[in-house]
């Protein structure tokens, strides 16, 4: 979908900020939002008991669903990586079936490599559940 011209957000930022202790840099350009953080896992850990604060309920797939969604509908992209690479990209430059599948919407991609390499002492138990998400995928296309 492309975003009506009037909603179309331009942004600029160059920010530095620490999340429980996890630094976190925010660069933006234009419709670009890049987010780099030391410790994804940790990151998503703060972000999610602050949210869970602020509404009485972590926040869960609705919630990134509405924020990627959100994002398209002002022509913004979003990239998150960690210290392993890319993990998390949302917004209007992206177009994804796995994402509806597994996120909850078409404007957001998981990248698993990245993902699993920047999660840690979870990355056995991520790998596990990324194979078994896999083989989903691909027994649900075969029987198309």
């Amino acid at each position: 979908m492309t975003p009506d011209p009037r909603d179309a957000l331009d942004l600029t930022a160059d920010l530095a900020v620490e999340v429980d202790g996890v630094p976190v840099q925010v660069r933006a350009a234009g419709s670009e939002v890049q987010v780099t953080a030391g410790d994804v896992r940790k990151l998503f850990a703060g972000v999610r008991l602050a949210a869970g604060a602020a509404t009485q309920a972590p926040p869960g797939r609705a919630e990134l669903s509405r924020v990627a969604d959100t994002l398209a509908d002002h022509g913004l992209t979003a990239r998150l990586d960690g210290p392993a690479g890319r993990v998390l990209t949302l917004g209007a430059d992206v177009d994804s079936p796995a994402g509806r599948t597994l996120l909850g919407t078409r404007h957001a991609r998981l990248h698993p490599a990245g993902a699993l390499r920047s999660s840690g002492a979870a990355g056995p138990v991520a790998a596990v559940a990324a194979a078994l998400v896999l083989v989903l995928l691909a027994t649900r296309r075969r029987r198309r």
